[in-house]
């Protein structure tokens, strides 16, 4: 009988070959129920498919009306062929059943032989076999119309079919199949993609409710369409209750706000005051309007001043000088350490005073390390700066106006950490009311506006006047001398602290080894050279000496000749440091004992010779040999 049908040629070549392979596989005359799908197995395939079965049995159900309760029977299937819905007319249901069409069946060719539940998933195609068609005899009597459903990226999902009795078929069963195929593919890439939006809304919103700053929206009505939990917060505000609502009827917006929401004009951090709940607000915020054919909306972040000061400050300034990095060998600096030390643990303001040099800056930086608000910034300002009442509003900021975003002061910028004000009597008298507003209230008032800006910060000033006679000149505040009067440390200069200036030298010299990767030894009679000095520069310049003196030293030996030629010409009265020459000699005789003394210093190196002596090396060789002098006898043996 595979002979007779295969022979005919009505059928498309599909068909045929379909027949080729199930002869290899299977007879025609017998007939066996389809292998089911039953348990757990079954319920996980349909867990698998659930979105298929969901939109196919909505399709079908259309489907069926449309047909008028005609004999037949709509069928969905998965990829591999199993049935895993079907609907329809009783009597064809049961029917079908009996030949074990029923859910959990495989329809697989190698199963029930050609018919258009396999052929249609095998081939990608709209398939329809009907009588003589099918392979299996059992299947003579009916009709079968199938067409694949594919999934948003191709591929195939399954397939649904239309069965009834081979005498009640119609043209239009295979179209109606790709119709409802069709809608169920439509539907199952509509709800691919809702699905694809909600996640990455819900990814959205995670974000938006994760983000340290606050986050407010609203459309182009004014009515809030988003307030994540940071925004109500900081406004004050429900999030559930203020969802829907007018904006305008929440909070009282800025008036430069307002007028950027009118004109459409993008903000970035600005700093604004909101009233909510009666109470005001201050916040930096940023605005972004969105353009779009439904009108403009708007979306606003809300920065907390505090951490927009921390971000700001972090970048600042930051000082890595402590006390554990000063000399604590002799009795003045130990002392020097102890106070500073002292002067770390309140939040009073601390003066130092003491001449150019003497090393308040670096004072200053490790007061700050040691203090609580160690990792906060240092701020450090010149008060010579504002000694032109122009330059008051850089100290003391502005209030944001309608038209302009406000500027910080140095207080809020130094907030958490030290400002430190150097030259403390050269500010204006505008500026020391406000500082002594700061350290009596905790408290700045910027230029142009009322509202009173707490901040935290450890005030440290420097000064080598004497404040106190500035008072009696009426040119300093009594008030603020006396609130910097409580805790005063005065470095003495260096000319003072002879006894430090080795230790303070060696120090010095020990900071020095790693960076320059030697080891040092210096003469004691450049020791004792340098305490004759009367050092006007005080430890900045003792500092800048040793370090000149460590790159000219030979291998780290430090000699005499490594002094800065001022050094050996100066003595510490400021009188020539040359032997004193007896009266009644000659020129000659006087020439060639400072020749001899310049050897002596240089060890017999000519050229720091000619140096020392400020005359050319020719003329020096020339001088040495009319005195008959040989460098190399003062050489170091």
């Amino acid at each position: 009988m595979t002979d007779i049908v295969t022979s005919t040629s009505e059928y498309p070549p599909y068909i045929h070959e379909s027949w080729h392979r199930c002869a290899a596989m299977m007879h025609p005359e017998t007939w066996r129920q389809p292998h089911r799908a039953l348990g757990v197995t079954f319920r996980s395939i349909c867990q698998r498919k659930a979105a298929l079965i969901t939109i196919a049995q909505a399709a079908l159900e259309d489907a069926l009306e449309f047909m008028d309760r005609r004999h037949c029977a709509l069928l969905v299937l998965d990829e591999s062929a199993c049935l895993l819905e079907s609907c329809g007319h009783p009597q064809t249901l049961a029917a079908l059943a009996e030949l074990g069409f029923s859910a959990g069946c495989y329809c697989s060719e190698s199963i029930i032989g050609s018919c258009a539940l396999s052929l249609a998933a095998q081939l990608g195609q709209p398939v329809k076999t009907t009588g003589r068609a099918h392979f299996k005899q059992a299947l003579f009597d009916w009709c079968f119309c199938a067409t694949p459903v594919f999934d948003n990226h191709g591929r195939l999902a399954g397939s649904v079919a239309l069965v009834c009795r081979s005498e009640e078929t119609c043209p239009g069963d295979l179209p109606l199949t790709l119709a409802i195929a069709r809608e169920v593919g439509n539907s199952l890439l509509t709800d691919s993609l809702l699905a694809e939006s909600n996640r990455h809304l819900n990814q959205l919103y995670g974000l938006l409710e994760s983000m340290n700053d606050g986050v407010l929206a609203w459309d182009s009505q004014g009515i809030v369409q988003f307030l994540n939990p940071q925004a109500a917060e900081l406004l004050l505000l429900q999030p559930q209750l203020s969802q829907g609502q007018p904006l305008q009827e929440l909070i009282t917006l800025p008036a430069l706000l307002r007028r950027s929401i009118r004109k459409r004009q993008r903000l970035n951090h600005v700093e604004v005051t909101f009233e909510s709940q009666h109470q005001f607000i201050d916040l930096v915020v940023t605005l972004k309007p969105i353009h779009d054919a439904q009108g403009d909306s708007f979306i606003l972040l809300l920065h907390p001043p505090e951490q927009m000061r921390q971000l700001m400050t972090s970048q600042i300034s930051r000082v890595s000088h402590t006390f554990e990095q000063m000399p604590q060998q002799d009795a003045d600096s130990r002392r020097l350490v102890h106070f500073g030390r002292q002067a770390a643990k309140g939040n009073f303001p601390v003066l130092l005073t003491g001449e150019e040099g003497v090393g308040k800056t670096r004072l200053s930086e490790a007061i700050h390390n040691e203090t609580r608000q160690a990792g906060g910034p240092y701020i450090a300002i010149n008060c010579q700066r504002f000694a032109d009442p122009d330059a008051v509003a850089d100290f003391l900021g502005t209030g944001p106006t309608d038209e302009q975003n406000g500027q910080l002061s140095k207080p809020e910028l130094a907030h958490g950490g030290t400002l430190f004000l150097d030259n403390i009597e050269f500010l204006p008298g505008e500026i020391q009311s406000a500082l002594l507003q700061v350290i009596k209230q905790g408290m700045v008032t910027r230029l142009g506006s009322q509202r009173m800006i707490p901040v935290d910060v450890k005030i440290v000033a420097a000064t080598g006047q004497n404040l106190e006679d500035r008072v009696a000149q009426k040119q300093f505040s009594r008030q603020l001398y006396y609130a910097f009067h409580a805790f005063e440390i005065h470095i003495p200069p260096l000319r003072q602290r002879k006894a430090s200036i080795e230790k303070l030298v060696r120090h010095k010299l020990a900071q020095l080894e790693k960076p320059f990767a030697v080891r040092y030894r210096i003469d004691d009679e450049v020791l004792a050279q340098l305490a004759d000095y009367t050092w006007p520069g005080n430890d900045f310049e003792l500092n800048t000496v040793v370090e000149n003196m460590a790159m000219r030293s030979d291998n780290g030996r430090i000699r005499l000749s490594n002094l800065p030629d001022y050094l050996l010409s100066i003595s510490a009265s400021g009188e020539s440091t040359w032997p004193a020459m007896a009266s009644g000699l000659s020129f000659p005789a006087i020439e060639r004992d400072a020749i001899v003394h310049a050897a002596r210093v240089t060890q017999g190196r000519v050229l720091e010779m000619s140096r020392l002596l400020n005359i050319g090396r020719t003329t020096l060789w020339r001088k040495m040999k009319q005195y008959h002098i040989d460098a190399r006898q003062f050489r170091e043996r």
